[in-house]
């Protein structure tokens, strides 16, 4: 049986573009993969930078709340010590009424 080299370039052809075409299919797929892994990475790189972002501001906060706290609690240590000198004085005067008071009535 002999081929005619009409039909072995016509089959060659044939099989050479089947060919080219799978191959061309599979880089196809391959390039839609990595596209998809590229967008991927992208959007998760947005999402970290954005959350990053949010961290910090939430870092301001935190630090806006503490300067706040401190500052109250210095406050209220001041007024705490101001009213236990006060309560101190107040003390001290009216056990200094109270024995004025028996010196100037001593049957009591």
């Amino acid at each position: 049986m002999s081929l005619d080299p009409a039909w072995i370039a016509l089959i060659g052809t044939l099989c050479g573009g089947i060919g080219l075409k799978l191959l061309e299919y599979w880089l196809g797929k391959s390039k839609v993969k990595i596209d998809e892994a590229t967008k991927l990475r992208d959007e998760l790189r947005d999402e970290l930078n954005n959350t990053r972002d949010e961290i910090k501001g939430l870092e301001a906060e935190v630090d806006k709340w503490k300067g706040l706290y401190y500052d109250l609690r210095d406050k209220y240590s001041d007024l705490n010590t101001q009213y236990l000198i006060a309560l101190e004085k107040i003390k001290k005067e009216a056990e200094e009424a109270a024995r004025k008071a028996k010196t100037i009535d001593p049957e009591q």
